[in-house]
């Protein structure tokens, strides 16, 4: 949780002339006691460098002499917002998602996508509305597409019980550069069915082999020839003379 506030927290602290700058105040306020909470409680397991962080975060000004002398954090029962930490859990497990989906289509970090989502619930979408900048910004979209119906049957679409996603995004390729690496393939392929064949046509070799080696030949030929088959089919998709 406190990653993700970080990660939300940042467009609040950018200093631009003639901002209101009262936002990124309280920011910092509440990212100065985060850390010093942080601190607190980390210090009775790694008591030499909390106490060397502490002092120096408050530049010699610290609110005691030792970080030791300073009260245990304790939970506030009324700082505990249930509906709060559900909604970002949610917009965790969106963003993950998203992030998840680019990297199976090999999206390149810089490039921005477009995502399409359905909400389960009227709330979960306007909470997802309402973070949109955020889900753009960590997610790298280009821009959030709201459906009215389920992206379950979507290719690569990701259902989760509160939402889908679906990643826009049509992997573009060298041509030229895919027709040969598909041609290498297929004489790879064409290889090893000659040299299986050859070895299944040696009848001194099928005397002498254990049952278990020619039944895996055999059995690896008809993969082959399945790969072969698929190999040539992408070749034709191409075009690849």
């Amino acid at each position: 949780m406190t990653f993700s506030y970080l990660e939300l927290i940042k467009p609040r602290l950018q200093f631009e002339e003639g901002a209101d700058m009262s936002a990124a105040r309280v920011a910092c306020g509440n990212l100065v006691n985060l850390f010093d909470s942080a601190l607190r409680l980390l210090h009775p397991v790694m008591p030499f460098i909390t106490e060397e962080i502490w002092q120096a975060m408050y530049e010699g000004k610290a609110p005691s002499k030792s970080i030791a002398l300073m009260a245990y954090p304790q939970a506030d029962e009324k700082q505990v917002d249930l509906a709060a930490e559900t909604e970002m859990a949610i917009l965790q497990d969106l963003i993950v998602n998203v992030r998840n989906l680019r990297a199976e289509l090999k999206v390149e970090p810089k490039v921005k996508v477009p995502i399409e989502v359905f909400a389960h619930e009227a709330e979960i979408r306007a909470m997802i509305e309402q973070n949109r900048g955020a889900v753009e910004r960590l997610g790298n979209a280009e821009t959030i597409t709201f459906h009215e119906s389920s992206l379950a049957k979507v290719g690569g679409a990701r259902s989760t019980a509160r939402f889908d996603v679906h990643v826009v995004y049509e992997r573009k390729i060298d041509a030229a550069a895919e027709c040969e690496r598909l041609r290498k393939e297929l004489e790879k392929l064409e290889k090893g069915i000659g040299s299986g064949q050859r070895q299944l046509g040696n009848d001194q070799f099928l005397a002498k082999a254990p049952v278990n080696v020619v039944e895996n030949l055999r059995k690896q030929q008809g993969e082959l020839a399945v790969l072969k088959e698929k190999t040539l089919s992408k070749l034709q998709e191409l075009g690849c003379s």
